[in-house]
């Protein structure tokens, strides 16, 4: 049976090098791969199987006729190449690996992996800052491809995500480099319709890291990304604090009128449960804004069969935070109308009448509707709970990013319920 490195070097010859650059390309994985999993008694041993690999792949390479490589970027791939082999060696410097990957970058300076395997070289000779330098250009040329590029922008988001992470492995101080992650985690949250909560929570830690940094603090755009993470996650008052500083730093860009935007919202939600409060306190029965009989619907919910798995529990016994094996069960008695598409707010009323905030990320305005008897498994709860110029905010809401979190009239929201497309970015 032959070796990958035969197999390589036979097909080369067979198709007259055609496609050489694609099948190097996969042969310098297969090196890299077998490094990683090869451990035999010695380190030295190791280091020499290695390198014996390293220059049976090195010959294939070298076996590419100078014709087929005369173009400049046939060039450059063919250092990057020889370059990368030379540095499959791991936690080994190898002198012939700087060399030919610095003749990579010189030739195409937007070869990207010939500027991220530099920068690995450079780890391994213990220049730090230079390797930082390699991958600060890596992550700008990911960064520009993201913004400025449609094909594909959740690669790109990722290889932004894990380049700015291998960045801070060398310098955790980098208040550039926190902004780009935090941009890159809030990215990744977006095109998923708001569906991963997780990279919202992400994108916040690396913006209050940034944000400790003197070189980034005075960024108005670190402080009103950050402004709109902290909305999405519900901290209002951190929310409307950095669109102030947003606007302080930069009055051209629009943090005012996003603080007014979440001063509307939070002042709307406000006014419809304290509306609520006052006709339970008054026994009315049925709010203004509520056609349907709210009484018989909320008498209803009791009728709404449960999975044994889960326990029934009104607003008042949930705890900040997710609730595992909980699950609510409430009536749909407003839409609350918002200027933008996501996420979408209801407000709902639960058997003992205490009304609470609904939002849904990631789920069609159309699949909850005005009177419908909602279900909410396993809910994510928000206690709100400031003050902000002389007016106290109170009310509690429940998360859902998950079509399969939510019940509607018992049975399951369809697969179609869900949003495909990415939430626009003010």
């Amino acid at each position: 049976m032959r070796t990958p490195i035969e197999e390589v070097s036979a097909h080369l010859k067979e198709f007259n090098y055609e496609d050489w650059i694609s099948e190097l390309s996969k042969l310098t994985e297969w090196v890299y791969s077998f490094g990683n999993q090869h451990f035999p008694s010695s380190k030295q041993q190791r280091i020499s199987d290695i390198e014996h690999q390293v220059c049976l792949c090195i010959e294939v390479l070298e076996s590419v006729p100078q014709e087929k490589r005369e173009l400049n970027h046939e060039r450059a791939i063919f250092e990057y190449l020889k370059g990368r082999f030379y540095n499959a060696i791991p936690d080994v410097y190898k002198e012939e690996a700087e060399r030919h990957l610095v003749n990579a970058t010189r030739l195409n300076p937007r070869l990207r992996d010939a500027w991220h395997c530099l920068g690995s070289c450079f780890v391994k000779k213990g220049h730090i800052h230079r390797a930082k330098r390699c991958y600060q250009t890596v992550l700008e040329m990911v960064i520009f491809r993201c913004f400025f590029i449609s094909e594909n922008p959740a690669k790109h988001i990722e290889q932004s995500i894990k380049y700015a992470q291998r960045m801070l492995v060398l310098d955790d101080k980098d208040g550039i480099c926190l902004y780009i992650l935090g941009c890159a985690h809030f990215t990744s949250f977006l095109l998923t319709g708001g569906r991963d909560h997780n990279n919202l929570q992400l994108a916040l830690e690396a913006y209050e890291k940034a944000k400790k940094i003197v070189a980034a603090k005075a960024n108005p755009h670190l402080e009103y990304d950050c402004s709109m993470v902290n909305r999405y996650l519900e901290n209002y008052k951190m929310s409307l604090i950095g669109f102030s500083d947003a606007a302080s730093m930069n009055p051209a860009s629009d943090a005012l009128h996003q603080m007014k935007l979440t001063l509307q919202l939070l002042d709307k939600l406000e006014g419809l449960i304290q509306c609520k409060r006052n006709d339970k306190n008054k026994g009315k029965s049925k709010g203004k804004s509520m056609e349907t009989n709210l009484p018989a619907l909320i008498e209803s919910l009791a009728n709404i069969d449960l999975n044994p798995l889960y326990n029934r529990a009104t607003m008042d016994l949930l705890a900040e935070g997710p609730n595992k094996r909980i699950a609510v069960i409430a009536a749909v008695w407003c839409l609350v109308k918002y200027e933008y598409k996501a996420p979408v707010y209801y407000m709902l009323c639960d058997s003992d009448e205490n009304s609470f905030v609904l939002i849904a990320f990631g789920i069609l305005k159309e699949a909850i509707k005005q009177g419908d008897q909602v279900t909410v498994l396993e809910p994510i709860c928000k206690f709100i709970d400031f003050e902000w110029e002389g007016k106290h905010y109170q009310f509690k809401s429940v998360r859902v990013n998950l079509l399969e979190q939510v019940l509607v009239n018992g049975n399951a929201l369809p697969p179609n319920s869900v949003i495909r497309e990415p939430i626009s970015y003010p």
